[in-house]
């Protein structure tokens, strides 16, 4: 995933989605700390979207992120 914009809303996402996949590879502390970041970047998109679609998208990445957090806490 690429965004020519890094800033505002679409870097905000591009940095969420970066987190979270870093998160699925790796266990531990280092998982919590890229959890950590994709929600600070979530949070950013949040205050960063214009427009409903936005949202939608950053609230659904938003749930992602519960949904390996959840997954982290049954594998431990």
């Amino acid at each position: 995933m690429t965004v020519r914009n890094l800033t505002g809303f679409a870097g905000a996402c591009q940095d969420a989605v970066i987190a979270v996949l870093d998160a699925i590879a790796t266990v531990g502390e280092e998982r919590r700390g890229h959890l950590t970041d994709a929600k600070l970047s979530v949070d950013r998109a949040l205050h960063d979207a214009y427009s409903g679609e936005e949202w939608y998208l950053a609230d659904h990445l938003r749930r992602g992120i519960r949904e390996v957090e959840a997954g982290a806490q049954h594998a431990a």
